[in-house]
């Protein structure tokens, strides 16, 4: 057994400086500057006092060096929002005008438009961060473009302001024509260095190559074009393709494991770990979020100067607190507290790991089990934190990491050494690249087998904070026991964990009752149906995460099938995201959706096939019955397509509920998925529907979505409304929640009450909202 790390105060400090300016900064969006100015002198005068009372003590030093990182922390998180709101009133005075921009990030490529963020410089002279939208067609900015453009910079509206302040971003705009401008200055050379880097990776085609191309010159919007993220995702490898550069600290911890082992000098073995680093620098153009995780790699490499690992957590935590104190905002930032987080796991517990892994595989080589250690030391603090991010546990994790684990540094510190080979030799790049692009393939290969387990990943709704805190009690009890590797244990932990995981998925869904469940998705549809442990989901919604999340608050863990009433993207955007995470048996659409030649059919078709297979992709037609537990669904619509898939063609369910079993329905309830008020006055013309007990109103509640008539003839009791809070289409509207309203109808919505269930019993209907 290795010696157990003390734990040094600069760490300490250095921690708690992080998290208090994470809290504080967070908070301090709803408060004034002055108020910020004046709690951040105070605390900065208690940090004084602080270091006084602490200078001579040889006795609860840790406390006190806690205490005077929060009180630190707290002064740099009350400087950096006042800066922010000074920065917001300037961004929001500045006169529209040619602006020059330089992006900051890799564009998104949106459905309605790229986005990205960039800095500009206002008359004032101060440098701002803002959050830029591209119309639809413009161009995708690439890290680093500089542009000149038309803009008017806008404060940001109450639906972005939580994500501009966590980012740090003063203003937002819309750009409708920009003009290119070359730079010429060394981070335009190393953009041209990541370019030509890029375009030679991208010649050797194939997933291996996205993968390259992420690990070697932080761009993923190559990766992003594949389903392969997914499948790192749902494996809990999503840490190893991180843009970040968290990957660093893994690789550069192998690398200087190999080379002890070969007795390599320590200055050689830390040159190695140095090249290594500064290439993967030079070949991503140096984010800021890759010096970042290079400054965290190069606190971790320390140890190679320093005997003792106390000097290396000391450099993590003047590392921590330097980086926060020069950018409060960085204390809210992903990328950053996975680079601390597995850096930290990697220094602390890389030793623990490897002594477990030689008791429990002493099969394994030597090669493999450190880099099988590394791996899981880095992920015991940034497990939780990937989580909460991503929504979803992956529970297949521990296999997925051993079998990636001699795979990983090969692709990554391959690649490194294969791209700066190509580009200083040109006629070596293709041998080269192509060799570590097989690695790459392979690690594909092995996320994709691990994905495709059954129940390799749940989805979760824990926020980051209590995912923080999980990962900090869990790095608090392995040091605390520092426990001796033990096969037995390891084996009873194993089945404990297993047993839980199967109740959870397999118990808990039928203990759920007979309900019907609105999920708050956004702007957008997704509702549950289940009844006696079966389950059918109707619609996505097009956000991932508030998918996972809404399923996770459920506990729904398996689908019989999904149902999707038509081509819009915030009806099935989110299909795709459902792969790996929920068990689906069949994805079920209407009948005309099968062969629709329109863009959305076809990406329908596409999403669900990649989901279920295409034998899972089954039609629906008029008269079609599905059953679900106590509840029989019968399409009721639509006869054929009229509008390509749109609207007018959504596929409608009556639902027939029969909570008692005795074989005559206790409850009804339509779901209209987008149809507005001509198709259900069509439906209701031919019978097929009447008065109803609970009504999904159509089209999010739009001005179309009913007449006065029509809601007076369907008379629901719970009229349910899915939209998203402050959506730009002002759903719904004030007209059709009146004409609800004087139907007698009690109206739920999503945007008031998040999450709203409605319990069918013999006795009732017990309606449950989320807030």
């Amino acid at each position: 057994m290795p010696p157990r790390p003390a734990l040094p105060p600069v760490l300490a400090c250095g921690l708690g400086l992080w998290a208090s300016c994470a809290a504080v900064y967070a908070a301090a969006q709803a408060w004034s500057p002055q108020a910020c100015l004046a709690l951040g002198a105070a605390c900065l005068a208690a940090a004084a006092g602080a270091v006084a009372a602490l200078l001579g003590r040889r006795r609860g030093v840790l406390a006190w060096c806690v205490a005077l990182g929060a009180l630190a922390g707290a002064a740099c998180g009350c400087g950096g929002a006042a800066s922010l709101h000074a920065a917001w009133q300037e961004a929001a005075d500045e006169p529209p005008g040619r602006l020059r921009f330089e992006a900051l990030e890799d564009g998104d490529a949106g459905l309605y438009g790229a986005q990205c963020v960039a800095r500009v410089r206002l008359a004032s002279g101060r440098a701002v961060d803002v959050r830029l939208r591209f119309t639809e067609g413009a161009p995708v900015p690439r890290y680093g473009d500089v542009f000149e453009a038309e803009a008017s910079l806008s404060a940001p509206g109450e639906r972005e302001a939580d994500r501009c302040w966590q980012r740090g971003t003063a203003a937002t705009a819309t750009l409708r024509q920009m003009d290119a401008v070359e730079r010429r200055d060394a981070l335009g050379v190393l953009l041209g260095v990541r370019a030509r880097a890029a375009r030679a990776i991208a010649g050797e085609g194939g997933e291996g190559a996205a993968v390259l191309r992420a690990l070697v010159c932080g761009d993923r919007t190559a990766l992003d074009e594949t389903d392969a993220y997914g499948a790192f995702k749902t494996s809990g490898l999503a840490h190893l393709v991180a843009v970040s550069g968290a990957h660093l600290v893994i690789v550069c911890a192998f690398a200087g494991s190999a080379l002890k082992a070969l007795r390599a000098p320590r200055a050689l073995a830390a040159g190695v770990q140095a090249a290594l680093l500064l290439c993967y620098l030079a070949l991503s153009a140096a984010p800021v979020s890759a010096v970042r995780a290079a400054l965290m790699t190069f606190a971790g490499m320390s140890s190679f100067f320093a005997r003792r690992r106390p000097a290396s957590l000391n450099a993590v935590g003047l590392c921590a607190a330097g980086v926060v104190a020069s950018s409060p905002a960085t204390a809210l930032s992903a990328s950053f507290a996975l680079s601390v987080l597995s850096t930290l796991g990697i220094v602390l517990f890389a030793g623990l790991a490897t002594a477990w892994i030689g008791r429990l595989a002493p099969f394994l080589p030597r090669f493999a089990a450190e880099a099988l250690a590394f791996t899981a030391a880095s992920s015991v603090l940034a497990q939780p934190l990937s989580a909460a991010l991503f929504s979803q546990a992956p529970l297949v994790a521990p296999l997925a990491n051993a079998a990636s684990a001699p795979l990983f540094p090969l692709a990554c510190a391959g690649g490194l050494a294969a791209t700066v080979a190509a580009l200083a030799v040109p006629p070596a790049g293709p041998f080269l690249l192509g060799a570590a692009s097989l690695a790459a393939e392979a690690l594909c290969a092995v996320a994709r087998l691990c994905a495709g387990l059954p129940y390799a990943s749940v989805p979760v709704d824990v926020p980051v904070v209590p995912a923080l805190a999980c990962a900090a009690v869990l790095a608090a009890l392995l040091w605390a026991l520092w426990p001796a590797p033990n096969p037995r244990a390891a084996v009873i932990v194993a089945g404990a964990a297993l047993t839980a995981a199967l109740a959870v998925a397999v118990i808990a869904p039928r203990l759920a009752g007979d309900e019907i469940v609105m999920l708050d998705v956004g702007q957008g549809d997704a509702f549950v149906v289940r009844s006696r442990g079966s389950a059918v989901l109707v619609d996505t919604g097009n956000q991932d995460r508030l998918l996972r999340e809404a399923l996770a608050r459920h506990a729904v863990y398996r689908l019989d099938a999904v149902v999707v009433t038509h081509g819009d993207d915030d009806h099935m955007g989110s299909l795709a995201s459902l792969k790996g995470v929920v068990q689906v048996g069949r994805v079920l659409v209407a009948n005309d959706a099968l062969s629709c030649p329109c863009e959305a059919c076809a990406r329908l078709r596409a999403d669900a096939a990649h989901l279920v297979g295409e034998e899972g992709v089954q039609g629906l037609a008029q008269g079609d019955e599905l059953r679900v537990g106590s509840f029989d669904l019968d399409v009721v619509w639509p006869r054929a397509f009229s509008e390509e898939g749109g609207n007018a063609d959504s596929v409608c369910l009556l639902v027939r509920a029969d909570p008692d079993g005795d074989g005559n329905p206790d409850w009804t309830a339509l779901f209209t998925g987008d149809a507005e008020y001509e198709q259900l006055a069509e439906m209701e013309d031919r019978g097929l529907v009447g008065r109803v007990d609970v009504l999904k109103v159509g089209h999010h509640g739009s001005k179309n979505a009913l007449t006065p008539e029509l809601a007076a003839a369907l008379s629901p009791r719970i009229a349910l409304v899915s939209a998203g809070a402050g959506n730009r289409y002002g759903h719904p509207a004030d007209k059709t929640l009146q004409e609800l309203a004087d139907a007698g109808a009690l109206v739920r919505r999503t945007d008031e009450e998040g999450d709203v269930s409605c319990k069918l019993t013999v006795q009732g209907i017990a309606v449950e909202a989320l807030r």
